[in-house]
């Protein structure tokens, strides 16, 4: 049995190696043709990405702060930092305007690694995508907070709800427009359900987050027909 088991294994590798030779995958961030044991990312790339390193239940992280006097949260985590000098600019650029979910599927996979050891996350019932306008999501193919959130689900088993927010109004977009115009670009955009599930405590996924203020008219829009559901805030990366 144990010689089956041993053959069967080296079959698959030779199968795997042979399937890399011919068909060579590249690095989703640099391009660059990837080894054999490298998965989606080289070791370069990952080596390189901009990492936060923030703690634990630690609220006066950065993340955390932006909501201080706005809404009222249980926990805040981002994994990258985000300027226009650092690779995370490419990676979010690329998830969002070149066809890459794969790319948000696996930053996602590295999120949900970096806070895998959280006590908070086991307490977390369901992760909510920030939804995007069905005319968007038709355009674009896919949601990229849908599909960091798929490379969560993968590694933390938490399920995804895409119906308990809603995108009601397609808005312009948010890059060049300040806290107080992003909140009047995205008044009445979202739409919460009642939380016919019973949750007790969700975790909001994005892909980035600025000034905070999708994020906070989003929280406000869920605590106005939910007001003692628990809610905390996931994001790929933070803008500091």
């Amino acid at each position: 049995m144990g010689a089956k088991v041993k053959s069967k294994h080296f079959l698959n590798k030779n199968i795997e190696s042979l399937a890399h030779l011919l068909f060579p995958k590249k690095c989703l961030i640099c391009a660059t043709e990837l080894n054999i044991n490298e998965n989606q990312i080289c070791q370069n790339c990952d080596s390189e990405l901009p990492q936060m390193y923030l703690a634990e239940g630690e609220t006066t992280n950065p993340v955390h702060k932006v909501f201080w006097g706005r809404v009222q949260i249980e926990n805040a985590h981002a994994w990258l930092l985000y300027n226009k000098e650092l690779s995370t600019k490419e990676i979010l650029h690329a998830i969002k305007y070149k066809d890459k979910p794969q790319l948000a599927r696996a930053m996602g996979e590295k999120l949900g690694q970096s806070i895998s050891e959280f006590e908070w996350i086991n307490t977390i019932d369901a992760l909510i995508p920030v939804p995007i306008h069905p005319k968007k999501k038709f355009i674009r193919g896919y949601n990229q907070s849908e599909e960091i959130a798929k490379g969560m689900k993968g590694i933390l088993k938490i399920p995804i709800d895409n119906y308990f927010l809603k995108r009601n109004l397609h808005t312009d977009s948010q890059t060049k427009k300040d806290r107080f115009g992003r909140w009047d670009n995205i008044e009445g955009a979202f739409r919460s359900e009642k939380n016919k599930n019973a949750y007790q405590h969700i975790a909001i996924v994005d892909d980035v987050i600025t000034t905070g203020a999708t994020m906070e008219r989003i929280i406000h829009q869920i605590q106005e027909k939910n007001p003692d559901l628990r809610i905390s805030v996931i994001s790929l990366a933070f803008a500091q």
